[in-house]
C-alpha cells in the first residue's frame, strides 16, 4: 500500500519518551517518517510531495516543529495534522488536539479537516504569533544552555540574563490610519486574539478564523514595575495594566531604526530585515482536527 502522508518527527522537541513507538505506529499506518535535523530543508521536501500528490504532512514536535513544517502548506490543498510532542504546544491547544501522541496521530489520520487563518511577515508565515523585545533575548539565552540542560534551570537562567539585560526596542506602527511612536520591552502580533483575561502563559485564541492580527504592548518601565506587569499578566489582568494598549488590523507595518531585528517566531528566533510587512492570510492553512460529535 502507498504512503498516505508524510511525518516530520523533531526528536528534540519537549519531554523526551515515546519517540520510537510513534515511529512503528505511523510506519504501520502507512506514513513517512522524516527526522528533523537542524540541516532538513522541510519547504523542498514538501513541495516535491505535493508535487507527488501527497496530501496530508504531520509536525510531531512542539510550535517550532509546526512553524518549519507550516511554510509550503500555506494556500495549497494539502492538510497539516499535529502531533504535540512539545513543551507548550500552543498551537495544537487552540485546535483542541489531544496531548496525548496515540490519540493525537488518530486524529491526523481520521480526523475532521478545516480551514483556518494563517499570519505573514515579509516572505515567513506563522501560526501562532511574533515577538519583539525581551521575549526573543529571553528565547536565545534559554536556547544556549542546549537541549540537555534541565527545561527549568535554562528558563532561570534566561530570565535573570534577560531582565539584567533589559532590552526595549523603538518602533513605528502604521496599520490602517494609524501611526505610532513605540518605546516598549514587549511588543507583540498574534495571529487572531488571545483571550488575555485566562491565566498564565497557556491562553487560548477567541477564535481561529477572526481574519485579523491582533496587536499589544506593554510601556516602557523600570525592572521592578515590568516584574509587576509580568505577574498581572499571568494571572490573566494584564488589561489592567497602565499603559497596557492594544489594537486589531488586517495589515502592518513596524519599522525600526535597526536595519535587522531580532524576532520572536512561533517560539522561534530569527533576524529579520526592517521594516516588518505583517498581514492576515485568512482562512489560507488546512488542518485535522478531532471529529465533531454528532
Amino acid at each position: 500500500m502507498p504512503e498516505i502522508g508524510t511525518l516530520f518527527l523533531n526528536r528534540n522537541s519537549g519531554v523526551k519518551g515515546a519517540d520510537d513507538e510513534l515511529v512503528a505506529a505511523a510506519r504501520a499506518s502507512h506514513l513517512e517518517v522524516i527526522e528533523l535535523w537542524a540541516e532538513t530543508d522541510c519547504l523542498r521536501l514538501i513541495r516535491e510531495r505535493i508535487a507527488r500528490g501527497v496530501r496530508l504532512f504531520i509536525a510531531a514536535g512542539g510550535d517550532g516543529t509546526v512553524h518549519h513544517v507550516v511554510q509550503p502548506l500555506i494556500q495549497t490543498d494539502a492538510a497539516l495534522a499535529v502531533i504535540p510532542t512539545g513543551t507548550y504546544n500552543h498551537f495544537a491547544r487552540d485546535l483542541e488536539i489531544p496531548l496525548d501522541w496515540k490519540t493525537a496521530l488518530d486524529v491526523a489520520l481520521n480526523g475532521d479537516t478545516r480551514s483556518i487563518d494563517a499570519a505573514r511577515v515579509n516572505d515567513r508565515f506563522f501560526v501562532n504569533n511574533l515577538s519583539l523585545g525581551l521575549y526573543p533575548e529571553l528565547v536565545a539565552r534559554r536556547e544556549a544552555r542546549g537541549r540537555d540542560y534541565p527545561r527549568w534551570k535554562a528558563r532561570l537562567y534566561a530570565f535573570a540574563g534577560t531582565m539584567r539585560k533589559y532590552r526595549h526596542v523603538t518602533l513605528v506602527v502604521e496599520a490602517e490610519g494609524r501611526n505610532e511612536l513605540i518605546r516598549t520591552h514587549v511588543f507583540m502580533v498574534s495571529n487572531n486574539t488571545y483571550d488575555l483575561g485566562r491565566v498564565g502563559i497557556e491562553a487560548p485564541r477567541d477564535t481561529l478564523t477572526g481574519g485579523r492580527l491582533s496587536v499589544f504592548w506593554l510601556p516602557h518601565t523600570s525592572r521592578i514595575r515590568l516584574a509587576r506587569y509580568i505577574a498581572r499578566y499571568l494571572a490573566g489582568r494584564v488589561r489592567t495594566i497602565p499603559g497596557f494598549r492594544s489594537f486589531h488590523a488586517q495589515t502592518l507595518r513596524v519599522q525600526s531604526s535597526s536595519t535587522a531585528l531580532r524576532v520572536g517566531i512561533d517560539g522561534e528566533l530569527m533576524t529579520l530585515v526592517s521594516p516588518l510587512s505583517i498581514t492576515i492570510v485568512p482562512q489560507s492553512l488546512h488542518v485535522r482536527v478531532p471529529k465533531r460529535e454528532g
